[in-house]
């Protein structure tokens, strides 16, 4: 029976700016691996690996939805400086000693990345793995995660121009027609960066027998895509409420405000994920949200 080698006393990647919080296409990503070691080892290779992967999993039915599409994939030997190598290439590591491999890679220019992206089926992730091999297997292993942002530009001309709708919708009570509430809206504009405000012009009008109660909301939408099938996940980020309009009233909104939240960026050049964001501007009746809406997609940047 062989003697067991300890692990690593010290085994990890450091990005050489540890303040950056996102990367781009284009961007280098570079760091070091740092190693120490509890007894003398005497390792065959440090590889290091740059990893970008969609990933949509769920299960419908019986039926396991699994796909994947790789964005990054990058290999590479890591040396010592004026560390000697043994006879047969490998390197022995001693006690006592702190060991660093730097490392270098740029990413994939802009339009070939997609930005990072944790969901409830789905991601889209990147990582820095190191591994070490010893007598040509794997000793040890490592990962560091760093975030993709691909850049959305939201001052196009078609994202800047302001959008405006207008509906009417007609109300029944026990089948018995009952006048009707409409609602003309417009926004500023379609591209927005997180923290911004969404300014509503409104005009809500009630002539049905009920009380009514206008409301705008922030959806996200996040489309999945695997195996020829489609999971579809909408949830309500952020909202606000009018005032109560009873009937034969109007309420009129002079830019009300909607705060876009903290958001990952609107996602459209993935395969197998969508991840889009709209501003519904709905009523509610009888504590019901009415399907009755107007719907705008919104374009958000990170």
């Amino acid at each position: 029976m062989g003697i067991l080698t300890k692990k690593p006393k010290t085994f990890e990647v450091q990005f050489s700016d540890p303040n950056k919080s996102a990367y781009s296409g284009g961007d280098k990503v570079a760091g070091r691996v740092i190693v120490e070691v509890a007894e003398v080892v005497q390792i065959s290779a440090v590889k290091l690996f740059g990893i970008g992967c969609a990933k949509v999993d769920y299960n419908k039915g019986k039926l396991q939805c699994r796909e994947e599409i790789d964005y990054l994939k990058y290999e590479e030997i890591l040396h010592l400086d004026h560390q000697p190598t043994d006879a047969d290439g490998s390197i022995t590591l001693r006690p006592g000693n702190k060991y660093e491999f730097m490392f270098g890679f740029e990413l994939p220019q802009a339009g070939c990345l997609v930005s990072s992206y944790v969901g409830k089926f789905g991601s889209v992730q990147y990582y820095v793995k190191a591994v070490i091999e010893k007598s040509g297997q794997l000793y040890a292993e490592c990962k560091r995660y760093f975030d993709v942002v691909e850049p959305i530009d939201v001052n196009t001309q078609e994202l800047m121009a302001p959008v405006t709708g207008a509906k009417q919708k007609k109300v029944t009570c026990m089948f018995i027609p009952d006048g009707s509430v409409s609602v003309a809206a417009r926004i500023g504009r379609k591209g927005y960066s997180e923290g911004e405000d969404i300014c509503i012009d409104a005009q809500f009008e009630n002539t049905c027998s009920r009380i009514v109660v206008p409301k705008a909301s922030i959806i996200a939408k996040h489309i999945y895509l695997a195996n020829g099938r489609t999971k579809v996940f909408q949830e309500k980020l952020t909202s606000v409420r009018g005032d109560h309009i009873i009937s034969g009233m109007r309420d009129v909104w002079r830019e009300r405000v909607v705060r876009v939240p903290k958001l990952k960026p609107t996602i459209l050049g993935c395969d197998i994920i969508h991840v889009d964001y709209s501003l519904r501007v709905s009523y509610i009746l009888n504590n019901q949200c009415r399907r009755f809406r107007l719907h705008w997609h919104l374009w958000i940047r990170g």
